[in-house]
């Protein structure tokens, strides 16, 4: 199923690193929508570190109603 047809709640976390200016920043896109942007990098490869550092908020809390996997 496209991410877009899959209900909200079953959708993750998305962090994106982002380029304003001069400036990076992580834009957060939670599962209900909002979009959020994080911190203020001199790079990208540090937006990404931060990202990969920071990934456990990509991984949803396993619900008793989910399957097996």
């Amino acid at each position: 199923m496209p991410p877009e047809d899959k209900p909200s709640e079953r959708l993750p976390t998305v962090l994106l690193p982002t380029q304003l200016g001069d400036i990076w920043r992580v834009q957060i896109v939670w599962p209900n929508g909002s979009v959020h942007y994080f911190g203020m990098f001199a790079s990208k490869a540090s937006a990404d570190e931060w990202i990969s550092a920071h990934a456990w908020l990509t991984v949803r809390p396993k619900r008793r109603d989910d399957g097996p996997e």
